[in-house]
């Protein structure tokens, strides 16, 4: 019966050896692909910027491009707050998101373009009863490097800005 229970023994030790192996081959591949995605991640180009206003604009005779000049975060320097525009240093998929605020009996339309096209706007026709308004706008879009995205006041419109920042303008990039 010993030499019974030894053969047992050994078999289960030999399994116990074999499942051991497997689960070490295992972890090393993942740790070799935690390490790879770690490398992937920090090669990522990190872009995202927000940004607000920090004065009232408009009404103005013309079409103009809002400036955010009060820079919050500006990771990768893609927006420019001399100009307005974001540039887009890589290609890839980006989202966007910009809030217009008005409370006088002016009336606010801001736009947002992705080289000089339309792609989503903000409206608000102010009465007289009515006071204080923002409203939000925003999307995911597809970029080539060195395509632009900005927001745009219609001519005769106003935004509404002051040192709490109720007009901004945000984006950053998803993916690749």
């Amino acid at each position: 019966m010993t030499s019974r229970m030894c053969h047992e023994d050994q078999e289960c030790l030999c399994s116990l050896k074999t499942t051991v192996e497997e689960h070490s081959s295992a972890l090393k591949e993942l740790r070799a692909t935690v390490e790879e995605l770690k490398k992937e991640n920090q090669a990522r180009p990190k872009v995202a910027f927000s940004a607000a206003l920090s004065e009232s604009k408009g009404p103005f005779d013309t079409d103009i491009i809002l400036v955010y000049k009060h820079v919050i975060t500006n990771i990768g320097n893609a927006y420019s707050p001399s100009t307005g525009i974001f540039k887009a240093p890589v290609s890839g998929t980006y989202y966007f998101r910009f809030t217009a605020f008005s409370y006088t009996n002016n009336h606010r339309r801001v736009s947002l373009y992705k080289g000089g096209q339309l792609v989503v706007t903000v409206t608000d026709v102010q009465s007289g009863q009515d006071g204080e308004d923002s409203g939000s706008n925003g999307a995911t879009l597809q970029l080539e490097k060195g395509e632009e995205v900005y927001t745009q006041l219609k001519a005769q419109h106003h935004v509404y800005d002051d040192y709490a920042h109720h007009t901004t303008f945000t984006g950053f990039l998803i993916f690749l």
